[in-house]
């Protein structure tokens, strides 16, 4: 018994939990129910500190219990500790303190994959390639991406000390490294995709998102765009008025953005355009894919559903809950779902999590099917359908890599490594590709490092490997940017894009006609 009691305490903890989230969520006036549901929590708790085997630390306790009832509830309410709600506050502010430098996880350590310009890791001389190996004193190895970002994050201007690797360099760097503001920008990516078309990717909706936007669509504007392509493949979501200030910016005058519904269904809120609002009417392509969820959805659908602009890619993820944020003991917070977003047309955005959060988190979407949910009519009669996730006007099957490919990528880190050798011993130049040249170098290299590389996998995968590498070479040398450029070039979705944005014209012009040519009726009180 005590043996199982050892394995199993924390999901005895939440099936108690569970048992005890009704009364305790209940509208009920019987206060002698919640009371005895409150002493049967209670008695639980104890009897698991007091008989397992390793009791757990109270807070670690208390923390199980908490996010036990709140996920009997929905997928989406969250309670956070002092770290996570830290993290959460400075995502959403759109700022944080730290070194100033894009980090990832590889397998020989926390690897610097670009400092920020003008950062302090910039200043100090830390440099694309640079494996860091200690923080403060701990050792990095097997620590993760978030971990070391937990421990390179602090106050402004408390110092951090590391120590690098660097290829070439047989003792480790180190560096005293002063923390400072580092803008957590929304608008990750801005610039002309060909001398008409601009491309914006918000990577995620903070407090300064909707003023981001607007300053890269006019500077894009001087650049000569005359058509977007808006990417929010991999967009989480977050602050639902950063959704709503870019809709008010995309759609017309006196439009309905989003609704929503408390968990009874009554209680709706209408969220609309200004009726003083002017289209700007450029054509617009929105990119979507299984990552994009929340407010990134609630874009969409209200773009789509006033056939503002076409939608491209895969169904998104389906999250249509409101979370109202509650701070506890101003270091804490939860995130409470209070009611449900709705589009335009009236489509739920929220997928079914009834059978279970397993079937919910990691949903079965090898393919896109098509839409099994209720119908709903878009502004010019087009049909879009509701029933969890905004459904792509245009479906592209999603990338994946072979498994040759991600060890190579991902468990080997080839492809980043021998850009740091090409970068130190030969120089890259910007808007350099791999040329046969270079793989003949990089193939040199990989059987020197043991990389397991047949000759049938170098001929079946040259091409993606190829593609693969210049990306790595412009990353390295010229910023994650100059490598994202590299890698539009061959983007299934944004060349797909780039393919109906003449329907996505054509719809906004008929949009315009059809708004022109509806009466303007006049109120008069009596």
């Amino acid at each position: 018994m005590a043996r199982f009691v050892k394995r199993n305490w924390m999901w005895m903890v939440m099936a108690v939990t569970v048992a005890v989230a009704g009364p305790l969520l209940a509208r009920t006036n019987g206060e002698g129910a919640r009371q005895r549901s409150l002493e049967t929590l209670t008695e639980v708790m104890d009897l698991v500190q007091k008989q397992s085997p390793e009791p757990p630390a109270p807070r670690q306790l208390t923390h199980a219990t908490i996010q036990g009832m709140l996920h009997t509830l929905d997928p989406h309410s969250n309670y956070m500790d002092e770290s996570e709600f830290r993290l959460l506050r400075e995502e959403q502010k759109g700022s944080f303190f730290g070194i100033g430098a894009i980090i990832q996880q590889h397998d020989q350590g926390i690897a610097i994959i670009s400092p920020m310009k003008g950062g302090p890791a910039e200043r100090l001389g830390v440099r694309s390639g640079d494996i860091i190996k200690e923080i403060d004193g701990a050792n990095t190895e097997g620590m993760s991406s978030n971990a070391a970002l937990q421990k390179l994050r602090g106050e402004k201007g408390t110092l951090v000390e590391i120590a690098v690797q660097r290829t070439g360099v047989p003792d480790l760097l180190r560096f005293s490294i002063p923390r400072a503001e580092v803008p957590t920008n929304s608008v990750y990516y801005s610039f002309m995709l060909n001398p008409t078309t601009g491309f914006i990717l918000i990577k995620d909706f903070g407090e300064t998102t909707s003023e981001e936007f607007e300053k890269a669509v006019t500077t894009l504007k001087k650049q000569g765009m005359k058509q977007l392509i808006l990417d929010l493949r991999q967009n989480g979501g977050g602050v639902l008025d950063a959704a709503i200030g870019i809709c008010r910016q995309l759609l017309g005058p006196d439009q309905l953005i989003v609704s929503q519904k408390g968990r009874d269904g009554r209680d709706e809120n209408q969220t609309r355009t200004s009726k003083g609002a002017q289209l700007d009417p450029f054509p617009l392509v929105i990119l979507i894919n299984r990552g994009s969820a929340s407010a990134s959805e609630i874009v969409t659908g209200a773009v789509q559903d006033h056939d503002r602009g076409l939608v491209v890619g895969q169904t998104s993820w389906g999250k249509g809950l409101v979370q109202s944020v509650v701070t506890i003991n101003r270091s804490r917070g939860l995130l409470l779902t209070t009611a449900r977003y709705y589009t335009p047309s009236g489509r739920s955005i929220q997928r079914d999590y009834t059978h279970g959060l397993d079937d919910y988190y990691n949903p079965e979407d090898e393919k896109d099917t098509k839409p099994q949910g209720p119908a709903f009519k878009t502004d010019l009669g087009r049909t879009v359908y509701g029933g969890g996730g905004i459904n792509p006007d245009y479906s592209i099957p999603s990338v994946k890599f072979s498994d040759f490919m991600v060890n190579l990528r991902f468990r080997h880190s080839a492809f980043f490594r021998y850009a740091v050798h090409e970068k130190e011993h030969f120089g890259i130049k910007p808007g350099q590709h791999a040329d046969e040249i270079v793989m003949a170098r990089f193939r040199a290299w990989a059987l020197e490092q043991k990389l397991p590389i047949t000759d049938q996998e170098w001929e079946a995968n040259l091409a993606a490997m190829q593609e693969q590498l210049s990306i790595e070479m412009q990353n390295v040398a010229f910023g994650i940017e100059a490598g994202f450029k590299i890698q539009c070039e061959k983007d299934p979705a944004i060349l797909r894009a780039l393919e109906v944005m003449p329907e996505a014209e054509a719809l906004l012009h008929k949009k315009q006609l059809t708004t022109r040519a509806t009466p303007t009726t006049v109120a008069t009180l009596r």
